[in-house]
């Protein structure tokens, strides 16, 4: 089936992107041509008449559409009527295996792990197997769904190293998103760590940070949630109401102001990055860095996308990417690593306190981090 969804979505591209251009305000691709229409009905027919197995003409159709919105890129998917409110069903914060992971064309791949998983699951594996299903043949949304279940529920999963392309199993166990934590630093400083942006936001977050006296080092690594929405909540929350930031497809820059308390209003803050600051993690690392803040650490993965949910006449609907969020200068994070404006590198012995700590300390080239302005006061910052 997987062969016959890549044979009949070049023929299909032209019917299924035309109203999404519509939408988005740009120029309509070319319809479909005599020549895409006769090949179409060509393949359709031999695959009828000669497949293996007999398909149905509606089975046939909806792999084509599987197909061709799985090549539209990463992370895009057809959701089938019957599987939509299962989909939406995975907004909710729920268990699941400790780790990030993105699908294209292959296997789902490992973009973070948490906080305290097995240290044989690294960043770019392969996740071949999950309780004995292959992700190879998953979309993405049906790879949420397989990594979701009960909390403490062990489940074998199989990975292939991305160094050496050997394979080997782990059992891990779902849990809840690690929520948000207040660790104090030397000098009355403190780190935020945030390793995941979907969980809920801790109910003595603000008086912790309230008291802090000193600078606050936000930590983004290992924070790779697919949720904007909660980037940009998170983004209001620490700096207050603002323009926030903008994303951009083929159409015109869709602005995305932000609103919330600006617990850190006034403070000296840094954000630790490195390359599994990924997605929404990117996003707020960004918008940050727009309010002021110094980026410490490393180049992050460089990819913050903008997803949709598009509805279809048959009661499905359309998981696709219509854009990049932009960083702080208005460049689009699309295979763009943010560049930490302090390279730093933890040591192999270093305690991660210790660590945080040097982090926040580091000198920087030209001048030190600069406090987030109160946006009552600040000056507009221009549109990129």
């Amino acid at each position: 089936m997987r062969r016959v969804r890549t044979l009949l979505a070049a023929a299909l591209l032209a019917v299924i992107l035309t109203p999404l251009a519509i939408r988005a305000q740009a120029p309509a691709p070319p319809g479909l041509s005599p020549e895409n229409a006769s090949l179409f009905r060509e393949v359709f027919g031999m695959v009828l008449k000669e497949y293996v197995d007999p398909k149905s003409p509606a089975d046939v159709v909806k792999g084509a559409v599987a197909g061709l919105v799985e090549s539209a890129g990463p992370e895009c998917a057809y959701v089938p009527p019957d599987q939509v409110a299962a989909y939406r069903a995975l907004r909710a914060a729920g268990p699941a295996l400790p780790l990030y992971v993105t699908k294209g064309q292959d296997f789902a791949r490992v973009l973070a792990v948490f906080p305290g998983t097995d240290p044989a699951v690294r960043v770019g594996d392969a996740l071949r197997f999950v309780d004995g299903r292959s992700t190879y043949d998953l979309t993405y949304p049906q790879v949420l769904e397989a990594l979701r279940g009960a909390e403490g529920e062990p489940v074998r999963c199989s990975f292939l190293k991305a160094e050496t392309w050997q394979t080997h199993a782990v059992t891990l166990q779902r849990q809840l998103p690690p929520a948000a934590s207040v660790s104090p630093l030397p000098g009355g400083a403190a780190a935020l760590l945030i390793p995941a942006l979907e969980a809920a936001v801790p109910g003595d977050l603000a008086p912790r940070l309230a008291a802090v006296r000193g600078a606050v080092l936000v930590d983004l690594r290992g924070c790779a949630s697919e949720d904007d929405e909660a980037a940009l909540s998170w983004l209001g929350l620490l700096t207050g109401d603002g323009e926030g930031l903008f994303d951009q497809g083929q159409g015109p820059k869709r602005p995305h102001p932000v609103r919330g308390a600006g617990l850190l209003r006034g403070r000296t803050i840094r954000v630790l990055v490195d390359g599994t600051t990924a997605r929404a993690g990117e996003i707020l690392a960004a918008g940050l860095a727009k309010s002021g803040a110094t980026l410490v650490g490393g180049p992050t993965f460089g990819w913050a996308p903008r997803f949709e949910d598009l509805p279809l006449n048959n009661g499905g609907l359309l998981r696709l990417l219509t854009g990049f969020y932009a960083d702080a200068g208005g460049a689009p994070i699309q295979q763009r690593p943010l560049q930490p404006v302090i390279a730093l590198e933890a040591g192999e012995t270093e305690a991660p306190a210790a660590f945080r700590a040097r982090a926040l300390r580091a000198a920087a080239p030209a001048s030190p981090a600069a406090p987030v302005p109160d946006p009552k006061h600040a000056r507009p910052t221009p549109r990129g």
